[in-house]
């Protein structure tokens, strides 16, 4: 099972900002809200089954990174953020998990329902603002 091993880490706090890279085919017109949002397609676990990737802005800050260097490599990506205490409210658990050469990786552990996506979407806020449309 790709989440065993991952236990919800109370060092990272419920404050605490979870940055997500989203590509550009997941980022959606709300009419509602009268503005861009990522989809919520956009909070899924990986293909493979792993959790969802994210990344810990306070470790970023403590490394003296920007959110350039997420991005970094990603085009015309935009960076979003929710809260660790969003993902809990939703039943998720966070990790730390550290990769070599990236140590504010972490995941958001759980099953993620359409209605569970849908939350996160909305309760995001953008970090980097997508790329305006094309217009043809």
């Amino acid at each position: 099972m790709p989440n065993a091993g991952y236990v919800d880490d109370p060092t990272v706090p419920n404050d605490s900002e979870l940055w997500r890279r989203i590509p550009p085919k997941l980022i959606v017109l709300d009419e509602n809200m009268g503005r861009r949002r990522p989809s919520s397609a956009a909070f899924k676990n990986s293909r493979d089954g792993s959790p969802m990737s994210v990344f810990l802005a306070d470790v970023l800050r403590e490394l003296n990174r920007g959110p350039e260097t997420v991005l970094a490599g990603h085009d015309d990506f935009a960076l979003a953020a929710i809260t660790a205490g969003l993902a809990r409210e939703c039943n998720q658990s966070v990790a730390r998990d550290p990769l070599q050469g990236e140590p504010a990786h972490a995941v958001v552990i759980g099953k993620k329902t359409e209605a569970v996506r849908t939350k996160l979407a909305l309760g995001s806020h953008w970090i980097v603002l997508p790329p305006q449309p094309q217009r043809s």
